[in-house]
């Protein structure tokens, strides 16, 4: 007799999860009805750091990107991306992941600070960065987004001359966080390294350049004329 009572206490129990479970389901569908929704861009699979978005990842057949419908509550509307034109050119600061909103911060235009130099390189231009060691011009006045012209000494013709013009500098580099003020009150930067964009070919020569012979970088005008090469420069 006590088996039966236990085999019905049992089977009762089992019931009522069941009873339970169900209306739950019933409850969260009707919840999830009856609630205002929001279609948002998801990534099909996950998109890695410093990948470009481009318009063709968002056709049917390119599986990169799909909409998807969710309650409007369970995201941020102003930061989760909803339309194309949020990503549309823009490249991931940081992983996108598969299924999940994606965040309108993490993702930046192609000249943010947070995205990789090389994505900022034309096409056949290459990085090539000075060390501190051989910059011994301009004060630490030179910035991102500046242009300088090489001036290199010939020891031999015991003549200088303008080897590069208008050399655009992407980067600006610091040994330390720290700043030196100067006589004036003005900060000056410690450099550690000035990034310039150039050919491979001046690339090789301004390496030859750094290791025999002495120069300094000339600070140009912002509004100089684009950036070009002295015709007799190798």
């Amino acid at each position: 007799m006590k088996k039966v009572y236990l085999i019905a206490v049992i089977f009762a129990l089992i019931a009522g999860f069941a009873t339970y479970f169900f209306a739950s389901e019933i409850d969260k569908k009707t919840t999830i009805k009856d609630a205002d929704t929001v279609e948002i861009i998801v990534p099909v699979n996950d998109l890695a750091q410093n990948s470009s978005i481009t318009e063709e990842m968002f056709a049917e057949d390119a599986g990169v990107f799909t909409k998807k419908t969710v309650v409007a509550s369970d995201v941020n509307a102003e930061n989760v991306a909803t339309e194309q034109s949020q990503l549309v050119g823009k490249v991931t600061v940081d992983p996108l992941y598969a299924g999940e909103p994606i965040n309108v911060n993490r993702v930046e235009d192609l000249n943010g600070a947070d995205v990789a130099l090389s994505l900022k390189l034309p096409k056949g231009k290459v990085a090539y960065s000075f060390s501190a060691g051989s910059v011994t011009s301009v004060d630490g006045y030179i910035n991102e987004g500046d242009k300088v012209d090489v001036l290199v000494y010939d020891a031999e013709t015991k003549k200088s001359k303008v080897a590069y013009k208008n050399l655009p500098i992407m980067r600006v580099s610091t040994a330390t966080a720290s700043k030196n003020a100067s006589a004036s009150g003005t900060t000056l930067t410690e450099y550690s390294t000035l990034t310039v964009q150039v050919t491979e070919k001046q690339a090789l020569a301004l390496y030859k350049i750094e290791n025999e012979n002495s120069f300094k970088l000339v600070l140009k005008h912002r509004n100089n004329a684009p950036t070009t090469a002295p015709a007799n420069a190798k």
